[in-house]
C-alpha cells in the first residue's frame, strides 16, 4: 500500500498543501559564505514535506546592489552538500523588495540556503522557511 498521510482524525488525506509556520534557518549573515556547510545538521530538514520555501530578510542591509543565493542538498551517503539552483537579485530588484521569497522543490531532502555572493555597505541577511 502506498505511504498515504493520516489527520488527526484518523481519516486518510488526499493531495493537500499544508504549509508550517516559518522557522529561523539563518541569521545575523554579515557576509556571503565562505564554504559549504559539513553537516546535515546546518541545513533544514525537509522530511515528508515536497517544498520549501526561503523568505530572505535583507532589510537590515544597507547599499545592498546584489545578491546570490544558491540551494544546497544534503546527500547522506557521500555526508556532503550537493549544489544545486542558483539564484541572483540585482540593484533594481532589491530596492523594490528587500524582502524577497523564493521556493523550491526538495522531496523530503535537507537543505541549506547559502549566500554565495553580496555586494553592500553593511550586509545584515536572515533566512526564514517554510515546509509545504
Amino acid at each position: 500500500m502506498a505511504n498515504v498521510r493520516i489527520d488527526s482524525q484518523g481519516v486518510p488525506k488526499g493531495p493537500v498543501y499544508e504549509e508550517t509556520t516559518p522557522i529561523l534557518h539563518r541569521s545575523g549573515l554579515t557576509a556571503a559564505d565562505p564554504s559549504d556547510p559539513t553537516s546535515a545538521s546546518e541545513g533544514m530538514a525537509c522530511t515528508g514535506y515536497r517544498n520549501v520555501r526561503f523568505d530572505v530578510d535583507t532589510s537590515g542591509s544597507t547599499d545592498l546592489t546584489a545578491l546570490k543565493v544558491q540551494l544546497l542538498v544534503w546527500d547522506a551517503t557521500a555526508a556532503k552538500y550537493f549544489r544545486g539552483g542558483e539564484r541572483s537579485f540585482g540593484q533594481e530588484e532589491l530596492a523594490a523588495n528587500p524582502i524577497p521569497s523564493l521556493e523550491a522543490e526538495v522531496r523530503g531532502a535537507t537543505v541549506f540556503l547559502k549566500v554565495v555572493s553580496a555586494t553592500a555597505t553593511s550586509l545584515s541577511i536572515s533566512v526564514y522557511a517554510s515546509l509545504s
